[in-house]
Formats: C-alpha cells, structure tokens, sequence
C-alpha cells in the first residue's frame, strides 16, 4: 500500500481530514480503551481544555524526536498530518500494563512516569520522560501489548501516530529505520543497567546510580553544582531504585546532612558528585551509563 493511499484511508478512519485538504483537525479523543485488559482500569480524566489546531506545532514536536531524526520540515509534515494531539490531566493513565498497543506516542509537553505494577500495589519505575520522548517503542512495532504502564506525573500533551503511519515509515523513509535500532538499543540497555544494579548493588549503590542516571539526563548544571530538571517525590525515588519508601527516605536524608545534594519543591540538586559517585563505584563499573545522556562532571563519569 502506498504512502498516499495509507494516508487517505487513515484520515478517512480517524476524522483527521479536513475539507480542502487544509490540514489535519487535531482530535481529543484517543484510541479506544475497550481492549484494556479485566482489572485494569485506565484512568482517563483527560484534559477539558483546548489544544490548539496548529499543524506548526505538530511538526515542531516531531522534528525534535529522535525517530525522525535526519528527515527534512517537509517530510515531518507529512508525517504531522496524520497525527493528532492529545492531551492528560496529571495523575491519569495514558495507557496500561497489558493493552493493547494502537500506535505510538510522543511526548510533547511534561512528565510521564513508565512503570510495571505488582499485584499487591508495589512498583517498580522502568523510566520517566520529558518531552520528545517516544513511550513504549517496543509495543508500536511488534503489535504486541504494552509492558508498561504511562502515567502523567503533570499536566501533559502527547502526540498519537497511528501503526499505519508506523508501518510505513520505513518504506517510505529508510533512515528511521537506523534511527528506531538505535533507540532500542538504548531503551534495552538502560533496562539492563537497571535490572543489574537492582540485583548487584545495596541500597544507598541503588539509590546513587538512579540519581546519577537521572542526572545525566535531565541535569542541569547550576552554580552549586547539578540540579536534576525535573520533579521527583521521594516515592519516585524508591521505586526507581527498587527500595521501600522507608529507605529512600532514609538513603536521601543522610546524603542531605552530609552536604551531598540537597533538595526543595521536589527538585534534587547534587552538590559533591564526587562524594556520591564513591558507593556507587562508578569508577571501577563496568556499565556503561552514557546510555542515559552525556558524561558528568567528573572523570570516568
């Protein structure tokens, strides 16, 4: 099937045409929820405000994710045309563990939080994104379900592209394909490096890894030292380490009394990275932490 004739029928099936052919009409609605799975309950308190029907802005979010690195302003907007906006209150489900993926979505504007659930209420944190972040690439290729759940931690505005428009990415534009390898390997790697210091390092080796993964990307640097741009509860923390609430508490009061970071408003900034670095082992580990963004401000970092 053709790139046009996809088109035409997607945005016949979407309500994305508009008459004139004067651009795509943003929808509010998402995809279905009817295939989430029995006990699941996505909560889907969607936004009740206007999001602005501006192909420009569509584009503009595309063009910075890293899907679509390589590809000019002309060839985003023809991807931009088939999408849509969405936007989420915070706290509510942009999808859930075990349902079934419909396409893919980036992330415009905010914070989602990614995460696997346990029956009796624990979580464990695969990762939390900002904005240009594709969720759960994974699910949108293989058409299999989510193996997480997204929630909105703010106020938040995602882009859906459709698995039609994802089926024929690479037919039609060769280089996303390099471009969809690569951010697996990432996504695959930083869960290894996850999994690994969850089983091989103590608390305190968990809970610095996690703050210096984040650091590396969302840091930025301040005239004390780094500060982690984006919020985090200390419930965040500990399930992103895989420790109790109780120990996170515990881990990031004494680095607080020690001068090592200090936080406010739920914003973390690391004063002496070195000091943290040291039960982390970072000098002497063998992972290779650059996966999760740029080196920091110490050697071997």
């Amino acid at each position: 099937m053709s790139w046009p004739t996809t088109a035409a029928r997607l945005a016949t099936r979407t309500g994305t045409a508009r008459p004139g052919g004067r651009g795509p009409a943003l929808l509010v609605d998402g995809p279905s929820r009817s295939n989430t799975p029995p006990g699941m309950h996505a909560r889907e308190q969607h936004l009740e405000v206007p999001v602005v029907d501006d192909s420009a802005a569509l584009v503009s979010v595309l063009e910075r994710c890293p899907l679509l690195a390589g590809l000019g302003t002309r060839e985003v907007a023809e991807i931009a045309a088939l999408c849509r906006f969405q936007a989420f209150a915070a706290q509510t489900d942009v999808f859930v563990e075990g349902q079934r993926c419909d396409g893919l979505w980036v992330l415009a504007t905010g914070r989602v939080r990614l995460y696997h659930s346990a029956a009796d209420g624990r979580q464990q944190v695969v990762s939390f994104r900002g904005p240009s972040s594709a969720l759960e690439l994974g699910p949108a290729l293989d058409r299999r379900t989510y193996t997480a759940t997204a929630t909105a931690l703010e106020d938040s505005v995602l882009v859906f592209l459709p698995r039609p428009v994802i089926s024929q990415l690479a037919q039609r534009y060769p280089v996303t394909v390099r471009n969809t390898i690569d951010q697996l390997c990432i996504e695959l790697r930083q869960r290894d490096i996850a999994t690994a210091v969850a089983t091989l390092k103590d608390a305190r080796g968990r809970i610095g890894c996690a703050l210096l993964q984040l650091a590396r990307q969302y840091g930025v640097d301040t005239t004390d030292g780094l500060r982690i741009g984006f919020r985090l509860t200390r419930q965040d923390i500990a399930d992103r380490s895989g420790v109790t609430i109780e120990t996170a508490i515990r881990v990031l009061s004494d680095l607080q009394r020690q001068g090592i970071l200090r936080t406010s408003a739920q914003m973390i900034e690391i004063l002496d990275m070195e000091r943290l670095q040291d039960p982390t082992n970072c000098g002497e580990c063998q992972f290779d932490c650059s996966v999760f963004g740029p080196g920091l401000p110490l050697t071997g970092a």
